[in-house]
């Protein structure tokens, strides 16, 4: 299993991997979120982001409260600051957005331990179902992603899940 919580695999990842480690790294995001168990999610990781894609980073907190301070107090003074909080799925969520180095960034956090928040899950799954197919499934995807599609929406629609794809991905994440 790859370990997600070390970044150094995106400096010898392609020319926007490496882009996104060194805009993650001079950002000091890791370190100012190191209270909150941060870990970079989303489609740099694996591979499948579009120009447009933002860098993901989830966090665990114990305190809502705290969470939006700390990124209050670390992000407001990068461009485009922005926080709300909001339930998704039940589940209490303070999400916030900036940019830095011609990436929109967003951070997210629940009170729910990272590698179990569903952001994680797809992604791990995601990663398993890219790994045993070949690289058109990939560029599938990646078309499906171009028309507007959610990943979660394109893996759905490749893999025939039917109904809602973040609840079905997780189902047929269960089974690979």
């Amino acid at each position: 299993m790859k370990n997600w919580r070390d970044i150094s695999y995106l400096e010898s990842g392609d020319p926007k991997q490496k882009e996104t480690f060194e805009a993650i790294n001079s950002s000091g995001i890791f370190e100012m979120l190191a209270g909150f168990d941060p870990v970079l999610t989303g489609t740099y990781p694996i591979e499948i982001y579009l120009p447009d894609s933002d860098i993901d980073i989830i966090c665990c907190f114990e305190n809502a409260g705290a969470f939006l301070e700390r990124l209050q107090s670390s992000f407001s003074p990068f461009h485009d600051f922005e926080t709300k909080t909001k339930t998704i799925r039940g589940i209490q969520s303070v999400i916030g957005r900036f940019e830095y180095a011609g990436f929109l960034f967003e951070v997210f956090g629940q009170a729910v331990p990272v590698e179990k928040q569903n952001a994680y899950r797809h992604m791990v799954i995601e990663y398993t179902i890219l790994s045993s197919n070949d690289h058109s499934f990939r560029k599938k995807i990646l078309e499906l992603k171009k028309k507007g599609l959610s990943t979660e929406k394109a893996f759905a629609i490749l893999l025939e899940i039917e109904g809602d794809p973040y609840t079905g991905l997780l189902e047929y994440g269960a089974g690979v």
